[in-house]
């Protein structure tokens, strides 16, 4: 298995060669030179990856027998692609992971605790709380490096044309929606994924936190059949009702920026994208709190070491989250995504000059209940539980179930997705 491709000098070379026989690395160690192997989804997005790449830059710096093999995976297939090389024996050094599959994968003995070297940091002191989600089992697991409150993106001259304000509650929302749809028959109320996609869950989730709902319970109880669940999911089900039919996230965001779509709820990483719409729509396009009782959040990507890892790869990984962490380098992420990084004090005056909306951004993160599950059962099976609640979303977008019947076959489900036997 590749494990923190070493390439060593003839000084060196006895250690080399031992370290080969563990690691595979076999006749390329020549010089001194440690390689990390860093694949992500966000090594060439063009909100994340400048960040990443100033990051990676300062740090070989700093590190000058280091070097970071940076490069991408697709997003939709780059947890199927980890897992895969975790339960082979060879992860990749640097772990960089969506932040709802951390737990998964710390649960099945992957990635190293990491409380003793987070002691040495501020992080506790100054983290969101959203950091919580990289706990399993009383221990820490990774550095949390986004967290986010949903936002309601809207058109406000779509709003204005249809004769409707923008929402504040979901019964408003639900009516602007329905006006707009009724303008033309090529606009839309509101934008959502509706063919069966990862993203189901995040979108129908959002509905039920924000009605103070969750699918379980810390105790491990199913909770589908309260009221606040089956609440959410009626609102999802009439929201998305006045939606594109067919479509994936990539497609109701390109709706969204050609002005066809009034609504969609998302995450702040959205507004990065706004500035492609075209100027006629872009000018029309802003941002405001999401119109629900609670705010909804979620955990976006998130930084580990492999379990296994030697002890030197494990400490130059965690050199390089430590140098995530400072303050210096999560002032930089909110100046670059436009996005507020998790460490408090991090949106300067600067960046709210340059993005207005960071202002709105970090008092949503700040009020956020994260839509990932409570239950211990489900937080380690999120892969099976994210499936679940996709499937009962697309039985009410497509079938017409009604809501109660979806939620007695979603409690099915769940309880199954929390089974290991």
């Amino acid at each position: 298995m590749t494990r923190g491709r070493f390439r060593r000098s003839v000084a060196l070379a006895t250690a080399a060669a031992a370290l080969c026989a563990a690691s595979a690395c076999g006749a390329a160690a020549t010089d001194d030179t440690l390689v990390l192997e860093f694949p992500s989804w966000q090594a060439a997005d063009e909100s994340f990856s400048p960040w990443w790449r100033e990051l990676i830059a300062a740090y070989e710096a700093e590190h000058r027998g280091v070097d970071i093999d940076f490069y991408q995976v697709p997003f939709d297939s780059f947890v199927a692609q980890q897992t895969t090389r975790f339960a082979a024996g060879d992860p990749p050094d640097v772990v960089h992971l969506p932040a709802s599959n951390a737990v998964q994968f710390a649960a099945r003995g992957w990635l190293a605790p990491l409380d003793e070297q987070l002691a040495t940091t501020d992080v506790a002191q100054t983290w969101s709380p959203l950091q919580e989600q990289m706990r399993w089992d009383g221990r820490t697991y990774g550095l949390l490096l986004l967290g986010y409150g949903y936002a309601l993106f809207y058109n406000e001259q779509l709003l204005a044309d249809a004769g409707v304000g923008v929402p504040t509650d979901p019964q408003q929302m639900l009516a602007a929606a329905r006006a707009v749809s009724a303008l033309s028959d090529d606009v839309f109320g509101f934008g959502a994924t509706t063919v069966q996609n990862p993203d189901n869950y995040t979108e129908m989730t959002a509905f039920v936190v924000g009605n103070g709902g969750a699918w379980s319970q810390p105790d491990g109880r199913i909770s589908t059949d309260d009221p606040a669940v089956l609440e959410g999911m009626r609102q999802y089900r009439d929201l998305v009702a006045t939606a594109p039919p067919g479509i994936q996230s990539q497609q109701r965001n390109e709706l969204f920026f050609n002005g066809q779509i009034a609504m969609v709820i998302d995450g702040p990483f959205l507004l990065s994208e706004v500035q492609g719409a075209p100027e006629e729509v872009r000018q029309h396009l802003e941002v405001a709190a999401p119109p629900f009782p609670v705010v909804p959040g979620g955990v976006s990507n998130s930084l580990h070491v492999p379990a296994d890892a030697d002890p030197e790869t494990a400490a130059a990984v965690w050199d390089l989250i430590e140098m995530a962490s400072r303050p210096e380098w999560q002032r930089r992420y909110t100046e670059l995504t436009a996005v507020p990084a998790p460490r408090k004090g991090s949106v300067t005056a600067e960046a709210l000059a340059a993005t207005p909306e960071l202002e709105l951004f970090g008092q949503l993160a700040d009020q956020a209940v994260d839509i990932f599950p409570r239950s211990p059962e489900l937080r380690r099976n999120h892969g099976r539980v994210s499936d679940a609640v996709a499937s009962a979303a697309i039985r009410l977008i497509a079938s017409g179930t009604p809501v109660d019947e979806a939620a007695a076959t979603l409690r099915t489900d769940l309880e199954g997705a929390g089974d290991d036997s």
